[in-house]
């Protein structure tokens, strides 16, 4: 439910671009506004509720998601849909660190299954944007959005039951206190911060790739392929399909394979196969959008679960981050890629965004993780 609402701003961009005569400029920075606030407040309620958990932030998120669909309904112009997706991040800032330690404190020892489950349907809800585009928003227009706040109001419901489980269980757990890191041995240290930049490397290409597809290729296929908007948005519906999928099975297949082998075949498939994106069309550009899009997000949740091997008593920082990190690399990506696409045209900027995935090859210079060490 929560992503199904992110998934309205890519959603609404076409009908935006017709309704108030936007350029891909402006456009980017409608998605910078989302993502850089989300970005920005990830790692900070993380940092704050790894010390003190605060379950009932859940539901409180998700009005802010509420408000924010109401004020996209009437938004007549730049500035106000920039604040109006701005309270949706808020919202999705808020839900993501509590919402991973509450799914590492009901997935036990299967880490990887809990993290892909958590994922994927985030992912399923994202995967909704084009359906919301064809059923919803070219109908009804922008005043679509107001739909969405029954499911912003249901899902604030739901998190109240979810809360009221987490406190409980938090009361029967030994709660850790998080680890200063200029506590640890300074090898230690260093180690920390050499995975974590590789992570973010690999988080930073794939976050881009990801937006230049989601939201730009329906307009490469309209403007460049000259095929309908219905036809072009059936292209972006696989291409979300894919990523659900991959972060469903990324997890599972790290617990049997190890997180590292995994973030290798990530990285390969998904940086060879986007290369051909651009160049592509009809059957074979559904197939090279499936399988990058598999690819690419099967490494997201090894990624996460990576990073908390190091530090494991610092979930809602680390999942703050690596949530964050992806938000606020979307915030700027979108922002950058729709000023290239202004500049240089569409095409050229689809050839730009499917090759930054070549840079994910950096994940072969990770160590190997401590579970499979001591094997």
């Amino acid at each position: 439910m929560n992503d199904s609402m992110q998934a309205v701003i890519p959603a609404i961009f076409p009908i935006l671009e017709k309704e108030l005569r936007l350029t891909y400029s402006e456009l980017g920075l409608i998605a910078f506004a989302n993502n850089m606030i989300a970005s920005f407040l990830q790692p900070i309620v993380g940092f704050y509720t790894d010390k003190r958990p605060m379950p009932y932030l859940l539901p409180i998120g998700m009005l802010f998601s509420m408000v924010g669909m109401f004020w996209m309904g009437f938004a007549t112009d730049v500035l106000q849909m920039a604040l109006s997706v701005m309270l949706i991040g808020i919202g999705s800032s808020v839900f993501h660190p509590e919402g991973s330690r509450l799914v590492v404190l009901a997935s036990g020892e299967r880490r990887g299954l809990g993290q892909s489950l958590f994922q994927v349907l985030g992912q399923a809800g994202q995967a909704l944007a084009p359906v919301w585009t064809v059923v919803i928003f070219m109908p009804l227009g922008r005043q679509g959005a107001w739909l969405f706040m029954v499911i912003a109001g249901i899902a604030s419901i739901l998190l109240v039951y979810l809360a009221r489980w987490y406190q409980q269980n938090l009361k029967q757990t030994i709660f850790v206190k998080p680890v200063s890191l200029k506590s640890l041995p300074a090898k230690r240290q260093e180690l920390i911060y050499y995975v974590f930049f590789l992570i973010f490397i690999i988080t930073f290409v794939r976050s881009c790739y990801l937006v230049g597809v989601i939201g730009f290729y329906s307009f490469f296929q309209t403007k460049v392929l000259m095929n309908s908007l219905a036809e072009a948005q059936s292209y972006v519906f696989i291409f979300l399909i894919a990523l659900a999928l991959g972060t469903l099975h990324g997890g599972t297949l790290a617990d049997k394979m190890g997180l590292r082998a995994v973030l290798w075949l990530s990285v390969s498939v998904s940086g060879l196969t986007a290369l051909a994106l651009p160049f592509t069309e009809g059957w074979v550009a559904y197939l090279i959008l499936f399988v990058s899009g598999y690819a690419a997000m099967a490494g997201f949740p090894v990624s996460l679960i990576y990073c908390l091997e190091l530090l494991p008593e610092r979930i809602g920082l680390i999942s703050g981050l690596m949530f964050g990190l992806a938000f606020g690399v979307g915030a700027v990506a979108a922002v950058v890629l729709g000023m290239i696409g202004d500049w240089l045209g569409i095409k050229n900027m689809m050839i730009i965004c499917s090759s930054l995935p070549l840079l994910g090859f950096l994940a072969f210079l990770l160590p190997l993780e401590r579970s499979r060490r001591r094997r």
